[in-house]
């Protein structure tokens, strides 16, 4: 697997626990988008409506960044499912929290995952690797 797919995928999985607020917050600017006040409102003009948040106003169903954070979120979720309990420990532990507690031979060591060190990297690997074809990534 290239590097830079994997350092993305690293990233996505790190973003994951905070994704459901992303995806919250991304639906709040596009339901209530920030209108900056017309000084010049009181000035009789021409009919031609000025308001270019409403011209330009931008669907849920069509944000772009916001269909990236839900097929990232349904990819991550779908292949944590997929996986065993030792894989998804791997992945919980080392990706996912803010500050990991164990390196891979301490998950091995404290018997938190029931494999070799090589079968742990293996696991994590094979993880990668779906993700990557779910969200048709050159590996």
């Amino acid at each position: 697997m290239r590097k830079s797919t994997f350092n993305y995928i690293k990233d996505i999985l790190a973003d994951y626990p905070e994704t459901d607020e992303h995806i919250r917050k991304r639906e709040e600017e596009l339901r209530y988008p920030y209108r900056e006040s017309d000084i010049n409102r009181d000035i009789k003009g021409t009919k031609a409506s000025y308001d270019v948040q409403d011209n330009l106003m931008i669907t849920i169903e069509q944000d772009k960044r916001l269909a990236g954070l839900e097929r990232n979120k349904r990819a991550v979720a779908d292949t944590l499912e997929e996986f065993d309990k030792d894989t998804e420990v791997i992945i919980r532990e080392l990706y996912m929290k803010k500050r990991p507690k164990y390196t891979m031979q301490g998950l091995v060591v404290n018997g938190l995952i029931y494999c070799s060190r090589r079968k742990a990297f293996d696991l994590r690997d094979d993880f990668f690797k779906e993700v990557a074809s779910k969200l048709n990534l050159n590996m």
